[in-house]
């Protein structure tokens, strides 16, 4: 019998599956982040060696998989490099390695010709039609990634640290954030943005969220904060759109900030309805089943639509 697997890796956190190949669900796992520019080599090796061996044990027969691995095309020969260190770390040459947006993509249009925005802990937006393909923005957490839950945060946290100076009108969203993070004065404040041994990404990514409740709540620089990230996360789709030559796509979304955002979504399709006519949706498939659709797809083709229906389930189980 023949196996599927799955990846979709991140910056927080990394999901993968293991199915059969008629889509039934055999095993998942869930471990840490595996962006390895971000994270580095040993942590990327460690977290993949975590989550692939217990799936791959489950396995009793041949494994085809498509992995979406942050960073890949971000450097050279990303993805030979990256299937050089998960065969030597857990013994798997992978099928297919991707960023980790074409899983999403393939998850939310189900492998047909559209766009796909993420906007997570980063942010970056891949599409296809017919034989052309694009990805838009996605730069890093250093130059780029806006509109992202750690690009909120960066921004909540500068305007916080010009409230407390006095560059700007101290508003509630200042305190709200030292209530939340327990910050006593501004020297908590500091030692937690700079913490040497802290996972930086992933901490000021979740500022994202205190900055949502405070927009909920009408903190004017909450608001303006949310607004620019939707503006961002639409010029990406829209760029997209023009370099596919596509005036009606379908855009599907995933990411904490698109999904659970509603003031960002709200904003977002605004900006994107008022460019094209476009069809936006949320993924209805968890990214990481985009990768066991790809790997499908590399030998199948075209995968019917029975199996599409049992991914569906396996959907609602992970």
């Amino acid at each position: 019998m023949r196996y599927f697997l799955g990846v979709d890796g991140g910056g927080t956190k990394t999901q993968a599956v293991l199915v059969t190949e008629d889509g039934r669900l055999v095993s998942e796992r869930t471990g840490g982040p595996t962006n390895i520019l971000e994270n580095g080599e040993e942590i990327f090796k460690e977290n993949m060696e975590d989550i692939l061996k217990p799936l791959l044990m489950k396995a009793k027969g041949e494994v085809i998989s498509c992995l979406g691995i942050p960073a890949v095309g971000e450097f050279r020969d990303s993805e030979r490099i990256i299937s050089r260190i998960v065969e030597s770390t857990v013994g798997l040459k992978p099928s297919l390695v991707v960023n980790d947006v074409v899983v999403g993509w393939a998850s939310g249009t189900l492998g047909r010709d559209g766009i796909h925005i993420v906007s997570g802990t980063g942010a970056i937006v891949y599409g296809r039609h017919g034989g052309k393909e694009t990805r838009v923005s996605g730069w890093g957490s250093i130059i780029g990634d806006e509109g992202s839950a750690y690009h909120i945060g960066v921004e909540t946290l500068r305007v916080v640290s010009k409230q407390l100076d006095g560059r700007l009108e101290k508003t509630e969203l200042c305190d709200f954030v030292f209530k939340k993070l327990n910050f006593k004065d501004h020297y908590d404040f500091i030692q937690w943005i700079y913490d040497p041994h802290s996972d930086r990404r992933s901490k000021i990514a979740s500022v994202a969220v205190l900055t949502y409740e405070m927009a909920k709540k009408g903190d004017k620089f909450a608001l303006e904060i949310l607004e620019r990230a939707s503006e961002e996360l639409a010029c990406a789709v829209i760029t997209a759109a023009k370099k596919l030559e596509l005036s009606d796509p379908l855009v599907s979304c995933s990411g904490s900030v698109l999904v659970k955002n509603e003031i960002v979504r709200k904003k977002f399709e605004e900006i994107v309805k008022k460019s094209m006519n476009a069809k936006i949706v949320t993924a209805k498939l968890k990214p990481v089943l985009g990768g066991v659709i790809l790997a499908m797809k590399h030998v199948l083709g075209d995968i019917p639509e029975a199996i599409i229906r049992r991914l569906e389930e396996a959907n609602e189980m992970i």
